[in-house]
């Protein structure tokens, strides 16, 4: 009795398993991801991209979850559009460095280091098909202007007591459009006398208002004293207020602004 009950579990452990190995997926072949762009793409295809990249080399040992953190705030992200992941990837970033999160940072370090391997090694060239116009065909087109991208569109300097005095300078990011703005931040050290290794890069249109850094409201603040031909207004009227201490850069990230308080007052204005 003992030997046919040990045959039957065996059995059924035998199967249940055989079960298992049928339930698991085929290994991705680089055919099933070399034609994914990860700039325009949904996200189910940025997750075999990155699982691929990911079973393909042992360094990048990042979790399913450090995955769907790159995903944004649910109420803006829909899993059937498409969207560049590159972006999301360093907002996702940004976003771990505002909240302190320094784990979580390091995992999206690995994450953007896979997707940039997966760029160069792996995805086809995505280049995008120009149509050839003639010349008397321009007149009909309106040329680009690029940002003005040394232009200051805000600053000011931080850094109080026993800490380095650095001066925080706002200008357009070579990205940025009419539409879409973006900003990029440089810090320079007035003791050294140098910039800052890091740049900040700031996508005005993905800022959570509620609960802004105050690096972010500094960006925006800077955005909008430009537009209503202004500069160095707006921020500077927040750091006179005495409402915040700002020390060191750090409290630039750590102290946060609910900006929506600034929309009100430029509405009332």
């Amino acid at each position: 009795m003992v030997i046919n009950d040990i045959q039957f579990i065996t059995h059924l452990n035998y199967q249940i398993q055989a079960q298992i190995d049928a339930l698991k997926e085929e290994p991705l072949d680089i055919k099933d991801v070399q034609e994914i762009n990860l700039r325009r793409c949904v996200f189910e295809d940025f997750k075999q991209a990155m699982e691929y990249v990911r079973d393909h080399n042992p360094d990048y040992n990042f979790s399913d979850f450090t995955i769907e953190a790159v995903k944004p705030a649910p109420a803006d992200f829909s899993e059937e559009k498409k969207y560049d992941f590159i972006e999301l990837i360093e907002y996702a970033k940004h976003t771990a460095i505002t909240i302190g999160n320094m784990a979580l940072f390091s995992e999206l370090q690995k994450i953007a280091s896979a997707a940039e391997q997966f760029n160069n090694t792996i995805a086809e060239p995505h280049e995008k098909k120009t149509t050839i116009k003639s010349f008397q065909d321009y007149d009909t087109y309106t040329i680009k202007r690029q940002p003005l991208t040394f232009e200051e569109l805000g600053s000011c300097v931080i850094g109080e007591g026993n800490f380095e005095p650095v001066k925080i300078t706002a200008t357009f990011h070579e990205s940025s459009t009419d539409t879409k703005p973006i900003i990029a931040i440089r810090a320079f050290s007035l003791v050294n006398n140098n910039y800052l290794d890091n740049r900040d890069i700031i996508d005005l249109d993905s800022i959570y208002k509620p609960n802004a850094s105050l690096m972010e409201a500094f960006a925006y603040m800077s955005y909008t004293d430009h537009k209503n031909n202004k500069f160095n207004h707006s921020f500077d009227k927040l750091l006179i207020s005495g409402s915040y201490e700002i020390e060191s850069i750090d409290d630039m990230y750590s102290l946060h602004y609910d900006l929506r308080t600034f929309d009100y007052s430029m509405r009332k204005n």
